[in-house]
């Protein structure tokens, strides 16, 4: 004999497919339900790839001026013949100084040119090495001069 458990699992079968409203309904408050989490996951990702951008156009900005530097550098490096680490050694302490790298580029050249008219004989150039109390023969023989012998890799 069927028991009233039976009967109630009758009912339903008979509801679900003879009067599909409640079925109908279920399903369709089910996807107002799941089109809200969609929503709400859309929302929270869309705010998560505001932040992710956020944070990397610092980086672009920094990865732009390093390469932009970089290229200052070796630039400069081929205008005087001074290694580009030791260029940019020279250029943090000018920064530290309040120097911008065109300044110090502009600096190193004049100095430059200098050395070499004081070695040509320009009274005007010997001078102003006599002011800061160098001759060009204090001068001969140092790293980078004419004739000087070309230092190895520096030890590391």
């Amino acid at each position: 004999m069927a028991d009233s458990s039976a009967i109630r699992a009758g009912r339903a079968y008979v509801e679900l497919f003879a009067d599909g409203r409640k079925l109908y309904a279920g399903l369709k408050q089910a996807s107002l339900k799941l089109k809200a989490f969609g929503a709400s996951v859309k929302e929270v990702g869309s705010t998560l790839m505001m932040i992710g951008g956020a944070a990397l156009a610092p980086l672009a900005a920094v990865a732009k001026l390093y390469g932009s530097m970089g290229d200052q550098l070796s630039h400069m490096s081929a205008r005087t013949g001074i290694a580009v680490e030791v260029l940019s050694a020279l250029g943090f302490a000018a920064q530290q100084s309040g120097i911008e790298i065109d300044d110090l580029d502009t600096g190193v050249r004049k100095m430059q040119k200098t050395i070499v008219d004081a070695a040509t004989g320009s009274q005007s150039a010997i001078d102003a090495l006599g002011r800061l109390g160098l001759t060009v023969k204090d001068l001969d023989g140092l790293p980078g001069s004419p004739g000087a012998p070309v230092p190895g890799p520096i030890p590391g």
